[in-house]
């Protein structure tokens, strides 16, 4: 009877260990979050130029804004890269309403770049093709909630390319009350629980590759 007691005792002070344990974690990851956010890149207010410029895909203003800057002469060419499949330069062009002078700056100028999957697949596809065309510098064009970790990827796949950045603000993302909006709330959380276990992540994947 004594033993089950003590050990009842044991399992109750364990059980409140890890919920005070848990309690902290979350704590702690609220914190880092709303830091996350509040230093968010801001969008730049002159355009770096430089050889080339890449749209990590998703969302049209990340497409817009891309191709402005390829419009303003900022970059010799634009890379987007993780493309759907059946995207192409005639939905491109419809999707942003393109005159015939900008028609053919797309179809000249803009690569699209169908094999990526996620950051890393991005960071890759934009070596190569940086290397194919001889850049040696490159503007990445990405929401700004997504740039903290595509900078830390792109800088660690990239070393020998000068890198520039252009954070997009999507036009449904109000970080001002981003606490009231839960489907904000789940996507801000997720990308900061990403940012924060991409070195854990580049380090497995690493080692598995070497």
């Amino acid at each position: 009877m004594r033993f089950k007691t003590v050990l009842s005792a044991q399992t109750r002070m364990a059980a409140k260990s890890l919920l005070i344990v848990l309690l902290l974690g979350c704590a702690l990851f609220m914190a880092g979050l709303q830091h996350f956010i509040l230093t968010l890149p801001k969008p730049a207010l002159v355009a770096t130029s430089t050889d080339g410029i890449v749209v990590i895909t998703g969302g049209q203003q990340r497409l817009a804004d891309g191709f402005n800057l390829l419009q303003s002469g900022a970059g010799k060419a634009l890379l987007v890269s993780g493309v759907g499949k059946g995207v192409s330069k005639a939905v491109l062009a419809d999707e942003l309403n393109l005159n015939p002078r900008e028609t053919a700056l797309l179809e000249c100028c803009v690569t699209l770049e169908f094999q990526a999957g996620d950051t890393r697949g991005n960071a890759v596809a934009a070596g190569k093709w940086a290397q194919a065309n001889g850049f040696r510098s490159l503007q990445l064009v990405t929401a700004n909630y997504h740039m903290p970790r595509a900078k830390a990827i792109f800088t660690r796949k990239l070393s020998n390319i000068a890198l520039s950045y252009w954070p997009v603000s999507p036009d449904d993302l109000d970080l001002d009350i981003w606490w009231k909006t839960p489907p904000i709330i789940r996507l801000l959380a997720r990308e900061y629980a990403k940012y924060l276990t991409e070195p854990m992540a580049h380090l497995i994947l690493t080692s598995i590759n070497d």
